[in-house]
């Protein structure tokens, strides 16, 4: 069955940012006279990793003829939107699933590499099978959520947050009062999704995990824009819809695909 859920769309929907405060009344989430910027976060399509149970990471997987199919499916879909930017992760199976949106809408791709899935380093391209014969401490440690396990040449939990946190703050500075689809990856929208609500990094342990399907779709909106420093911006979230998978029909997944 497709997923979808979102806000209500009062006023509880929105999130302080990092940084943010409750501002001025007089605007939906207390923010007055602030500009509202869309975000469209689009997982990618199936790729061959996810199919075949492996760690994708930094590697150059592509998307398999379900997952070309579905990332045609998203880009019709993303049209009712009328995007003004598309930005996507600079890995093949990200750029494999913007290319159609790209062709639809006529936007420029903009790669971005913070927008990359997680690289568990020696883990990346090895069967979860692979992994745990050759490295049974460390997968040990990563099947239990021990969020300071960190394969070798790996990335660390907090590495990761900072980079996404980071991309989806520029993307709302450079398109402010745009609508912005963004091509990312399981765990880097999970750390998108912990930015946005205002948990911070996952490492701090927040007893909950989100992990979108393969060609979902889910929108955020944010109001306000005045820099917190270090290019972060200050103002508040709001969560429109979360893994919306009604526009694949037959080609939803039907559980959820491992998030590399």
């Amino acid at each position: 069955m497709p997923r979808v859920s979102g806000s209500t769309g009062s006023s509880t929907g929105f999130a302080s940012s990092p940084g943010g405060g409750g501002g001025a009344s007089g605007g939906p989430g207390g923010v007055s006279g602030a500009r509202t910027t869309t975000l469209i976060w689009v997982r990618h399509g199936e790729a061959d990793s996810n199919r075949d149970g492996r760690f994708g990471g930094h590697s150059p997987v592509p998307l398999t003829e379900r997952g070309l199919a579905q990332a045609e499916r998203a880009a019709t879909a993303i049209l009712r939107w009328a995007p003004t930017a598309l930005i996507s992760s600079d890995l093949l199976r990200a750029r494999q699933t913007a290319a159609p949106i790209a062709a639809a809408t006529g936007l420029r791709l903009e790669l971005e590499p913070d927008l990359r899935e997680r690289s568990l380093g020696v883990f990346d391209g090895l069967s979860f099978r692979e992994a745990e014969a050759r490295y049974p401490e460390v997968w040990k440690r990563l099947a239990g959520r021990d969020h300071t396990a960190v394969p070798e040449g790996g990335e660390t939990v907090d590495e990761v947050y900072r980079r996404v946190s980071a991309a989806i703050d520029r993307a709302v500075l450079a398109h402010a009062g745009g609508r912005v689809v963004l091509v990312s990856h399981g765990l880097a929208l999970f750390h998108a999704f912990a930015h946005v609500t205002g948990l911070g990094s996952p490492s701090a342990g927040h007893g909950v995990f989100v992990l979108v399907d393969n060609c979902s779709v889910s929108r955020v909106e944010h109001r306000g824009l005045e820099t917190a420093g270090a290019g972060a911006v200050r103002g508040r979230w709001r969560i429109l819809t979360l893994n919306d998978t009604s526009h694949l029909g037959h080609l939803a997944d039907a559980h959820a695909a491992p998030a590399t």
